[in-house]
Protein backbone atom coordinates (compact mmCIF):
# COMPACT_ATOMS: atom_id res chain seq x y z
CA UNK A 1 0.00 0.00 0.00
CA UNK A 2 2.67 2.16 0.92
CA UNK A 3 4.25 2.12 -2.74
CA UNK A 4 1.05 2.24 -4.18
CA UNK A 5 0.13 5.59 -2.61
CA UNK A 6 3.63 7.10 -3.00
CA UNK A 7 3.78 6.49 -6.69
CA UNK A 8 0.53 7.89 -7.16
CA UNK A 9 1.05 11.47 -4.66
CA UNK A 10 3.20 14.41 -6.47
CA UNK A 11 6.82 14.87 -5.85
CA UNK A 12 9.09 18.09 -6.81
CA UNK A 13 12.53 16.89 -7.67
CA UNK A 14 15.66 19.34 -7.70
CA UNK A 15 17.21 19.10 -10.74
CA UNK A 16 20.45 20.53 -11.84
CA UNK A 17 22.25 22.47 -14.19
CA UNK A 18 24.50 20.01 -15.34
CA UNK A 19 24.53 19.98 -19.09
CA UNK A 20 23.31 17.23 -20.42
CA UNK A 21 25.36 13.78 -22.27
CA UNK A 22 24.17 11.88 -24.47
CA UNK A 23 23.94 8.23 -24.39
CA UNK A 24 23.31 5.72 -27.84
CA UNK A 25 23.07 1.89 -27.04
CA UNK A 26 24.20 0.60 -30.10
CA UNK A 27 24.35 -3.13 -31.99
CA UNK A 28 25.89 -3.53 -35.97
CA UNK A 29 22.29 -3.44 -37.57
CA UNK A 30 22.45 -0.05 -37.06
CA UNK A 31 25.72 0.33 -38.50
CA UNK A 32 24.08 3.10 -41.48
CA UNK A 33 22.45 4.92 -39.30
CA UNK A 34 24.97 5.43 -36.46
CA UNK A 35 27.49 8.24 -37.75
CA UNK A 36 23.79 10.45 -38.80
CA UNK A 37 22.67 9.93 -35.47
CA UNK A 38 25.72 11.35 -33.67
CA UNK A 39 26.60 14.22 -36.44
CA UNK A 40 22.71 14.91 -35.79
CA UNK A 41 22.36 15.67 -31.84
CA UNK A 42 25.97 16.59 -32.35
CA UNK A 43 24.98 20.29 -34.60
CA UNK A 44 20.93 20.22 -33.31
CA UNK A 45 21.24 19.04 -29.42
CA UNK A 46 21.19 22.17 -27.48
CA UNK A 47 23.04 22.32 -23.85
CA UNK A 48 25.05 18.23 -25.43
CA UNK A 49 28.04 18.10 -23.78
CA UNK A 50 29.73 14.16 -24.00
CA UNK A 51 27.96 11.56 -26.65
CA UNK A 52 28.66 7.72 -25.39
CA UNK A 53 28.17 5.22 -27.28
CA UNK A 54 27.66 1.73 -25.47
CA UNK A 55 28.35 -1.54 -27.60
CA UNK A 56 29.98 -4.82 -27.09
CA UNK A 57 32.87 -3.07 -28.80
CA UNK A 58 33.90 0.01 -30.46
CA UNK A 59 32.00 1.36 -33.18
CA UNK A 60 32.65 5.32 -33.92
CA UNK A 61 35.57 7.60 -33.41
CA UNK A 62 33.19 10.37 -33.44
CA UNK A 63 32.07 9.67 -29.47
CA UNK A 64 32.97 8.16 -26.15
CA UNK A 65 32.84 3.83 -26.39
CA UNK A 66 31.02 2.64 -23.04
CA UNK A 67 31.68 -1.67 -22.83
CA UNK A 68 28.28 -3.08 -22.00
CA UNK A 69 30.27 -5.55 -20.14
CA UNK A 70 30.44 -2.66 -17.83
CA UNK A 71 26.97 -2.85 -16.68
CA UNK A 72 25.82 -4.98 -13.65
CA UNK A 73 23.89 -7.58 -15.78
CA UNK A 74 24.08 -9.77 -19.24
CA UNK A 75 21.55 -10.65 -21.21
CA UNK A 76 22.04 -14.03 -19.74
CA UNK A 77 21.49 -12.44 -16.11
CA UNK A 78 18.25 -10.96 -17.86
CA UNK A 79 16.63 -14.31 -18.88
CA UNK A 80 17.67 -16.02 -15.89
CA UNK A 81 15.56 -13.51 -14.05
CA UNK A 82 12.44 -13.79 -16.44
CA UNK A 83 12.53 -17.19 -16.43
CA UNK A 84 12.28 -17.32 -12.58
CA UNK A 85 15.50 -19.27 -12.47
CA UNK A 86 14.84 -21.37 -14.77
CA UNK A 87 18.32 -22.08 -16.24
CA UNK A 88 16.97 -24.37 -19.26
CA UNK A 89 13.88 -22.35 -20.10
CA UNK A 90 16.67 -19.08 -20.11
CA UNK A 91 18.31 -20.79 -22.51
CA UNK A 92 15.62 -22.02 -24.53
CA UNK A 93 14.50 -17.97 -25.04
CA UNK A 94 18.69 -17.45 -24.97
CA UNK A 95 19.08 -19.11 -28.39
CA UNK A 96 15.59 -19.56 -30.41
CA UNK A 97 15.81 -17.95 -33.60
CA UNK A 98 13.33 -15.66 -32.41
CA UNK A 99 14.43 -14.39 -29.73
CA UNK A 100 13.68 -11.01 -28.23
CA UNK A 101 16.84 -11.01 -25.35
CA UNK A 102 18.74 -8.11 -27.45
CA UNK A 103 15.67 -5.85 -28.07
CA UNK A 104 14.78 -6.34 -24.10
CA UNK A 105 18.76 -5.83 -22.74
CA UNK A 106 18.82 -2.91 -24.83
CA UNK A 107 15.87 -1.14 -22.76
CA UNK A 108 18.28 -2.30 -19.71
CA UNK A 109 21.17 -0.51 -20.96
CA UNK A 110 19.13 2.82 -21.25
CA UNK A 111 17.42 2.80 -17.78
CA UNK A 112 20.88 1.85 -16.13
CA UNK A 113 23.23 4.44 -18.12
CA UNK A 114 22.77 7.52 -15.71
CA UNK A 115 24.06 5.28 -12.63
CA UNK A 116 26.71 3.20 -13.88
CA UNK A 117 28.81 5.46 -16.41
CA UNK A 118 31.40 7.06 -14.62
CA UNK A 119 31.35 10.98 -14.49
CA UNK A 120 27.84 11.08 -15.86
CA UNK A 121 25.60 14.20 -16.17
CA UNK A 122 22.20 14.03 -14.80
CA UNK A 123 20.83 15.00 -17.54
CA UNK A 124 20.92 12.48 -20.02
CA UNK A 125 19.34 11.87 -23.30
CA UNK A 126 18.61 8.18 -24.21
CA UNK A 127 18.65 8.55 -27.88
CA UNK A 128 18.17 5.46 -30.22
CA UNK A 129 21.05 5.02 -32.93
CA UNK A 130 18.56 5.18 -35.71
CA UNK A 131 17.36 8.83 -34.71
CA UNK A 132 18.89 11.35 -36.96
CA UNK A 133 17.89 14.91 -35.93
CA UNK A 134 17.80 17.61 -38.29
CA UNK A 135 16.74 20.73 -36.54
CA UNK A 136 17.56 22.64 -33.43
CA UNK A 137 15.87 21.14 -30.35
CA UNK A 138 16.14 21.49 -26.20
CA UNK A 139 15.27 18.92 -24.15
CA UNK A 140 14.84 20.87 -20.71
CA UNK A 141 13.74 24.64 -20.09
CA UNK A 142 15.40 27.13 -18.28
CA UNK A 143 14.31 25.03 -14.91
CA UNK A 144 16.10 22.11 -16.29
CA UNK A 145 12.49 20.59 -16.28
CA UNK A 146 12.24 18.27 -19.37
CA UNK A 147 10.28 18.52 -22.94
CA UNK A 148 8.54 15.36 -23.56
CA UNK A 149 7.83 14.55 -27.12
CA UNK A 150 5.02 12.26 -27.77
CA UNK A 151 3.44 9.73 -30.25
CA UNK A 152 0.71 8.02 -30.36
CA UNK A 153 1.83 3.92 -29.94
CA UNK A 154 -0.33 1.92 -27.45
CA UNK A 155 0.89 -1.82 -26.77
CA UNK A 156 -1.81 -3.01 -23.94
CA UNK A 157 1.03 -5.43 -22.92
CA UNK A 158 3.28 -2.66 -22.44
CA UNK A 159 1.22 -1.26 -19.78
CA UNK A 160 0.20 -5.01 -17.96
CA UNK A 161 3.88 -4.92 -17.08
CA UNK A 162 4.14 -1.33 -15.79
CA UNK A 163 1.15 -2.29 -13.18
CA UNK A 164 2.92 -5.14 -12.25
CA UNK A 165 5.78 -3.13 -11.52
CA UNK A 166 4.28 -1.18 -9.84
CA UNK A 167 0.44 -0.69 -8.70
CA UNK A 168 -0.78 2.88 -9.74
CA UNK A 169 1.49 2.88 -12.98
CA UNK A 170 -0.65 3.34 -15.82
CA UNK A 171 -1.30 5.25 -19.14
CA UNK A 172 -1.45 8.87 -18.00
CA UNK A 173 -2.94 9.99 -21.28
CA UNK A 174 -4.72 8.21 -23.49
CA UNK A 175 -3.53 9.99 -26.15
CA UNK A 176 0.17 9.99 -25.62
CA UNK A 177 3.07 7.40 -25.98
CA UNK A 178 6.49 7.92 -24.56
CA UNK A 179 7.77 5.83 -27.74
CA UNK A 180 9.49 8.82 -29.50
CA UNK A 181 12.70 6.88 -30.18
CA UNK A 182 14.40 9.68 -27.53
CA UNK A 183 14.33 10.44 -23.65
CA UNK A 184 15.75 12.61 -21.57
CA UNK A 185 16.50 10.43 -18.34
CA UNK A 186 17.19 12.64 -15.24
CA UNK A 187 18.70 10.92 -12.06
CA UNK A 188 16.16 12.22 -9.51
CA UNK A 189 13.57 10.81 -11.16
CA UNK A 190 15.37 7.77 -12.33
CA UNK A 191 16.30 7.37 -8.49
CA UNK A 192 13.12 7.97 -7.16
CA UNK A 193 11.60 5.21 -9.28
CA UNK A 194 14.25 2.53 -8.56
CA UNK A 195 13.97 3.16 -4.56
CA UNK A 196 9.72 2.68 -5.18
CA UNK A 197 10.60 -0.36 -7.41
CA UNK A 198 13.03 -1.69 -4.92
CA UNK A 199 10.45 -0.64 -2.08
CA UNK A 200 7.66 -2.94 -4.19
CA UNK A 201 9.26 -5.70 -4.93
CA UNK A 202 12.46 -6.34 -2.14
CA UNK A 203 15.13 -6.64 -4.22
CA UNK A 204 17.48 -5.01 -7.52
CA UNK A 205 15.05 -3.00 -9.89
CA UNK A 206 16.68 -4.77 -12.74
CA UNK A 207 15.29 -8.02 -10.90
CA UNK A 208 12.16 -6.77 -10.20
CA UNK A 209 11.80 -5.40 -14.17
CA UNK A 210 12.17 -8.82 -15.53
CA UNK A 211 10.57 -10.55 -13.16
CA UNK A 212 7.47 -8.70 -13.77
CA UNK A 213 7.59 -9.63 -17.66
CA UNK A 214 4.90 -12.30 -18.51
CA UNK A 215 6.81 -15.25 -19.99
CA UNK A 216 4.03 -15.74 -22.51
CA UNK A 217 4.62 -12.57 -24.30
CA UNK A 218 8.52 -12.46 -23.86
CA UNK A 219 8.84 -13.31 -27.46
CA UNK A 220 6.28 -10.22 -28.54
CA UNK A 221 6.05 -6.71 -26.84
CA UNK A 222 6.61 -7.59 -23.32
CA UNK A 223 7.79 -4.46 -22.22
CA UNK A 224 9.03 -0.42 -22.61
CA UNK A 225 11.37 1.46 -21.04
CA UNK A 226 10.26 4.89 -22.64
CA UNK A 227 6.25 3.92 -21.67
CA UNK A 228 7.61 3.00 -17.86
CA UNK A 229 9.45 6.13 -17.46
CA UNK A 230 7.41 8.71 -19.13
CA UNK A 231 4.21 7.47 -17.46
CA UNK A 232 6.12 7.48 -14.18
CA UNK A 233 6.62 10.75 -14.83
CA UNK A 234 3.53 12.48 -15.99
CA UNK A 235 1.74 11.06 -13.16
CA UNK A 236 4.47 11.59 -10.27
CA UNK A 237 4.93 15.45 -11.25
CA UNK A 238 3.65 18.70 -12.76
CA UNK A 239 7.48 19.47 -13.33
CA UNK A 240 7.27 18.54 -16.96
CA UNK A 241 6.50 19.95 -20.64
CA UNK A 242 4.74 17.90 -22.99
CA UNK A 243 5.35 19.37 -26.64
CA UNK A 244 4.22 18.11 -30.16
CA UNK A 245 6.95 18.15 -33.12
CA UNK A 246 6.94 17.14 -36.76
CA UNK A 247 8.51 13.85 -36.68
CA UNK A 248 8.41 10.67 -38.57
CA UNK A 249 9.70 6.70 -38.47
CA UNK A 250 8.08 6.39 -42.01
CA UNK A 251 11.74 6.33 -43.34
CA UNK A 252 12.38 4.04 -46.45
CA UNK A 253 15.65 4.99 -46.94
CA UNK A 254 18.80 7.22 -46.28
CA UNK A 255 19.28 8.69 -49.88
CA UNK A 256 16.63 11.91 -49.10
CA UNK A 257 17.07 13.43 -45.57
CA UNK A 258 17.23 16.35 -46.66
CA UNK A 259 13.64 16.51 -47.73
CA UNK A 260 12.16 15.98 -44.50
CA UNK A 261 14.50 18.73 -43.30
CA UNK A 262 13.01 20.91 -46.06
CA UNK A 263 9.81 19.56 -44.90
CA UNK A 264 10.36 20.92 -41.55
CA UNK A 265 11.08 17.64 -39.50
CA UNK A 266 12.88 17.92 -36.52
CA UNK A 267 14.06 14.43 -36.40
CA UNK A 268 13.35 11.24 -38.35
CA UNK A 269 13.88 7.38 -37.07
CA UNK A 270 15.20 5.39 -39.17
CA UNK A 271 14.59 1.82 -38.77
CA UNK A 272 16.48 -1.42 -39.94
CA UNK A 273 14.19 -3.14 -40.02
CA UNK A 274 11.46 -0.97 -42.26
CA UNK A 275 14.44 0.30 -44.39
CA UNK A 276 14.93 -4.23 -45.29
CA UNK A 277 10.92 -4.49 -46.15
CA UNK A 278 11.04 -1.50 -48.62
CA UNK A 279 13.83 -2.48 -50.30
CA UNK A 280 12.26 -6.09 -50.21
CA UNK A 281 8.82 -5.16 -51.19
CA UNK A 282 9.66 -2.45 -53.89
Amino acid sequence: MYVLLAALTQMIYTFTPEPIDVVIPYHPKDAETLELCIRGIRENGENVRRIIVISKEPATSSAEWFDEANYPFSPEDLALEIFHGDAEAAHTFLTAPNTRIGWIYQQFLKLYAPLVIPDISSNVLILDSDVIFLKPLAFMDAKRQPYFTVGTNYTKEYFEHAAKLLPGLRRANLNYSGIVHHMLFQRPIIDDLFHLISLQHHTEPWKAICRCIDQAEVYKSCLSEYEIYFNFVSLRTSQKTIRHIRWTEVVPDLYNINAYRRQNYIFIASQEWYRRYCKDHQ
